[in-house]
């Protein structure tokens, strides 16, 4: 299943206004009113936490109700559908996306990713044994630049079971544990992306 990563989070929060202004000043760019975009389309979205399209908030505090994971093409959001519909109820909207909860109850939706791919340059530093990244005296980083998040990388999530939700990504969804803090939870990272991680998980109470 050639999941990519995190395409899109949705939040419902009680301060549109607010919530606006810190997405903006981070870095975002508002592309259709309360979606906030990243240079390769990846996003957060804030809608009114009493919005009734919204999917229903967690018993907690947390303002997340949803992850939108993408993926690679048609073929394997199919093969997502079909292997989720064994035991879950999953949606599909009109657009395509589907959508179910995971096995702790988490929102999530999966559709082809509307990623781009960007062709930026890498920062440009120095370091022992490497080829020089920048001629003697040449300013590395531009004080006054912009600051334009690339993209949205990944996702932490706090759960009250590691083991089941661990397993629900690993079993159902082809992730693999990349790394793992002691006690803490591990790093996940699915099948099309080369990244460390997009999942990383904290063990905590209810």
């Amino acid at each position: 299943m050639r999941i990519i990563g995190p395409d899109e989070l949705v939040f419902g929060v009680d301060n549109i206004d607010d919530c606006r202004a810190f997405l903006s000043d981070y870095g975002l760019t508002e592309t259709e009113e309360g979606l906030f975009e990243a240079l390769d389309k990846t996003a957060v979205r804030i809608r009114p936490s009493d919005d009734p399209d919204l999917p229903p908030p967690l018993p907690t505090s947390t303002k997340i109700r949803q992850t939108i994971w993408g993926v690679e093409d048609q073929e394997n959001l199919d093969a997502i559908e079909a292997e989720l519909s064994k035991d879950r109820e999953v949606h599909k909207a009109a657009d395509g996306t589907i959508s179910c909860k995971d096995d702790l109850n988490f929102e999530i939706a999966f559709r082809v990713t509307r990623r781009i791919p960007l062709d930026l340059p890498p920062e440009r530093i120095n370091s022992p044994g490497a080829a020089p990244g920048r001629a003697p005296n040449e300013i590395g980083a531009v004080q006054d630049a912009p600051a334009r998040p690339r993209t949205l990388s990944h996702i932490v999530y706090f759960v009250p079971d590691m083991a089941a939700m661990s397993s629900f990504y690993i079993d159902r969804l082809g992730f693999v544990v990349t790394d793992k803090f002691t006690n803490t939870g591990p790093f996940l990272r699915p099948q099309a992306n080369h990244d460390h991680h997009v999942l990383f998980m904290i063990q905590t109470p209810e």
